[in-house]
């Protein structure tokens, strides 16, 4: 009966020994899965040094060309900056020109390493070489400093009061223009003065413009389909340039006398000639009337 007992026990214990052997085998699988670590393969390390690490952590992913080839495994805080030591899953090939920064994986946040192996001309490195990184970006320390430099330029450079000047401008321009200051304002009033005088303005623009298309006017005839003043003037300044030619020339009697001096001072002189006698005439007319008054009277 004893004996019984015992086999029992045994059998209990063993199968409870047995269960948690499998959870904890179950356990260890699914954690290596989930992980995914490469316990069993082959690794190759990689080292990278930076200025700054910006959060990066253990256990964080390493990306070439947007897929995942390993994880930080180690980080190290040394005299020429922050060692970043990464195990990959397969050998990248680093060539001159290579890029290694460290970027958000979010918006929520989290880091990862992205490496960039360099052109594919470039000299290849070793792979115990110590890459050096490029310094990440701090987004939020980035938009402290924007803010900080906005900050300073709208309250040190005064922007804020040239703001408020120039909306005060805008007030006042408003308010003349609801009071109907200004031309514009006054287009703008119920006044209908300024708008009438325009109105009448172009009225009259039309009616000139009508008569004019009608060739009505001087200037009417002369935009008119009719040739007939167009060619009269033309005519007459044709004749205009003979006219001119003939005394340019020396033809006719002006002509003569605008190029010719001998006539031109004959013709003086006999202009002053004539203007003696009737200066005489003048002198002895009183005489001559009253002899013929007195001879009359006899």
């Amino acid at each position: 009966m004893r004996k019984d007992c015992v086999a029992r026990e045994m059998s209990m214990e063993i199968i409870v020994g047995s269960f948690m052997v499998m959870v904890l085998l179950g356990l260890a699988y699914f954690t290596i899965i989930l992980s995914r670590e490469a316990i069993f393969s082959k690794s190759y390390g990689i080292e990278i040094v930076f200025d700054k690490v910006m959060g990066l952590r253990n256990g964080d992913s390493i990306v070439v060309r947007g897929m995942p080839v390993g994880k930080v495994s180690a980080l190290r805080l040394e005299d020429d900056g922050v060692h970043v030591v990464g195990s990959l899953e397969a050998e990248v090939n680093v060539r001159a020109g290579y890029k290694m920064t460290i970027v958000q994986s979010s918006v929520l946040g989290g880091r990862h390493l992205n490496i960039d192996g360099g052109p594919s001309d470039g000299a290849l490195l070793k792979p115990d070489t110590a890459f050096l990184g490029t310094t990440p970006h701090d987004l939020i320390s980035d938009a402290g400093e924007v803010m900080s430099s906005l900050r300073t330029s709208l309250v040190d450079g005064r922007a804020i009061d040239k703001i408020s000047l120039a909306a005060d401008n805008l007030y006042q321009i408003s308010e003349r223009l609801n009071t109907g200051q200004g031309t514009l304002g006054k287009l703008l009033s119920e006044d209908d003065t300024i708008y009438n005088d325009v109105a009448a303005s172009v009225a009259s623009l039309r009616s000139l413009s009508g008569r004019l298309e009608s060739g009505q006017g001087t200037l009417g005839h002369l935009m008119a389909d009719d040739d007939q003043l167009y060619n009269d003037l033309s005519a007459t300044v044709a004749s205009l340039k003979i006219v001119a030619q003939r005394l340019e020339n020396g033809e006719g009697l002006l002509g003569k006398m605008m190029t010719d001096d001998q006539l031109y001072n004959q013709l003086s002189g006999i202009i002053s000639e004539a203007m003696e006698v009737l200066d005489d005439y003048r002198e002895t007319s009183p005489v001559v009337t009253f002899t013929s008054i007195f001879f009359g009277a006899l």
